[in-house]
């Protein structure tokens, strides 16, 4: 397919800041880039600096300046900037402006600057606490599979299908989500999948982006070590359903938040799915039969369009769900029955997230999944213990620096749903790894029938050199994760490598 013709030229400043309140006058000029990074600043950028979670842009503004950016725009209103702003005038001569509640508008600055990309597309966003990644994936296979050139942003990367590059973030800052967005119309995209985080949503990071359908996965406990309480949590998730002109709306009707959004939206287009056996009258897209597979599970769904058909190598109850979310978001995009049993044919797991590795030398099967927190662990497990003709065993860690009260949870559940359990280091960071061992033994009745393998190499080699060939090791907390978080540092490490590289050496 040919590549997009649109070219991206200067923006006039007055342009990009038209119906924004701004504290002085707009001067006449130019900008040839927008960044909130200041290494990437050029000769005429417009920097936008932004507090950050654990730094502040302005800081960084000096820096900028010196590459060339000809303004620096900060928020007008942030005590911070109003105490730096005199100080940072005497060093470097700019143009300084603020803007009330910059984090709020600067999206829409920089999706201006980008010519609006994302309404050239059409926008899926997908949040929720488990099965973002998955759903995402699903959807652009399928889309894939009726030929509609898809661009996806999420946990695994960003790119066009799911040929993706690497991101540090779920859903990354404004200013790269609309260059990202500016590439996939470069690339004729159609359509762009894309994980919405709640931090995301709570720092409008996602603002500018002109979302088409938005999609409710679930919510359970995660992240509250930022948002606070569940209701903060909850809050910031329903900005997705509530903060954009929308199309439509996917909601899973066996969450129970899921079903006070769909009542939210009684005069607006709902589809609710639902994997339930006593599902209520009003859901649209439910569960009529699944069957387990040597691949996975083959679905049959009742739809309003007609019976859907899915084939997949999918594990777990869980993916019953996303596959429904999936096929709910197709209907929900327009397409006929006939499409959607097209689209749902072969459906295959995401990578790291419930994929299986199996070995013909007698060793057990192993299946790596990113479980971290305890509603997706026990459903991880549960799922595993399906396939599991001997014992099940589980290797997990949790995460430093993080929510600390999910660590007895996930405890709690690895020591009820399996057989064996190997506690390991996930990303500690800056945490002691004994003291967030410590909490996650502290929610086991059991605690000393645990084994402790801080080196999470030397807990995967431990578990598949003590586990049968009949039994199932699942490994989980890092999934498709490229490197090991430990301090500042950020080691290379990949349980799916691990677990190939131990297996080939048993050959």
């Amino acid at each position: 397919m040919m590549a997009s013709t649109h070219q991206l030229s200067g923006k006039m400043l007055t342009a990009l800041l038209e119906g924004v309140s701004v504290s002085e006058e707009i001067p006449t000029l130019e900008i040839a880039d927008v960044t909130s990074n200041s290494r990437a600043a050029v000769k005429g950028s417009l920097f936008i600096a932004l507090k950050g979670m654990q730094t502040h842009g302005i800081d960084f503004a000096i820096d900028a300046v010196r590459a060339g950016a000809a303004v620096v725009m900060y928020d007008s209103l942030d005590s911070y900037c109003q105490q730096r702003i005199p100080l940072l005038q005497k060093q470097v001569s700019t143009r300084w402006l603020g803007i009330e509640h910059l984090d709020r508008v600067n999206g829409q600055i920089v999706s201006r600057f980008y010519d609006e990309p994302g309404r050239d597309m059409t926008i899926i966003g997908v949040t929720g606490t488990d099965g973002k990644s998955s759903v995402t994936h699903l959807i652009t296979q399928a889309l894939d599979r009726l030929g509609k050139r898809t661009g996806s942003i999420g946990t695994l990367g960003y790119g066009v299908g799911n040929q993706l590059e690497s991101t540090t973030h779920t859903t990354p800052d404004a200013v790269v989500l609309q260059s990202y967005l500016y590439q996939f119309r470069q690339q004729n995209c159609e359509y762009v999948t894309m994980e919405v985080s709640s931090h995301a949503l709570e720092q409008y990071r996602v603002n500018g982006c002109q979302f088409d359908i938005a999609v409710l996965t679930n919510l359970g406990r995660d992240h509250l070590d930022y948002h606070g309480d569940m209701e903060n949590y909850s809050a910031a998730k329903s900005r997705l359903f509530t903060d954009f002109e929308l199309n439509g709306r996917v909601v899973n009707a066996n969450d129970e938040f899921g079903r006070t959004l769909a009542d939210l939206f009684q005069t607006e287009p709902v589809i609710c799915y639902s994997s339930a056996d006593n599902a209520s009258g009003d859901v649209e897209v439910r569960l009529r039969k699944n069957e387990l597979t040597s691949q996975g599970q083959d679905m049959t769904v009742d739809t309003p369009i007609g019976e859907i058909c899915a084939k997949t190598a999918l594990i777990g109850s869980f993916n019953i769900d996303n596959t429904l979310a999936c096929i709910a978001s197709l209907i929900s995009l327009g397409f006929s029955q006939e499409e959607i049993n097209l689209a749902v044919a072969d459906l295959q797991p995401i990578p790291g997230r419930m994929e299986k590795f199996s070995s013909d030398t007698g060793m057990a099967t192993a299946v790596v999944d990113f479980a971290h927190t305890e509603q997706a662990l026990r459903a991880c497990l549960a799922a595993s213990r399906e396939h599991t003709q001997g014992k099940l065993w589980c290797i997990f860690g949790c995460g430093g620096d993080r929510d600390q009260g999910k660590r007895k949870g996930m405890g709690r559940a690895a020591e009820q749903l399996a057989d064996c359990v190997v506690v390991t280091d996930d990303n500690p960071r800056t945490e002691s790894s004994e003291n967030i061992v410590s909490d996650i033994l502290a929610g086991m009745n059991d605690p000393d029938n645990v084994n402790v393998v801080h080196n999470r190499q030397a807990a995967i080699e431990f578990a598949l050199s003590q586990s049968a060939s009949d039994d199932l090791v699942v490994i989980a907390g890092k999934g498709h994760e490229q490197e090991q978080i430990v301090g500042h540092e950020r080691r290379p490490f990949s349980d799916r490598h691990v677990v190939e590289r131990i297996m080939r050496a048993s050959k």
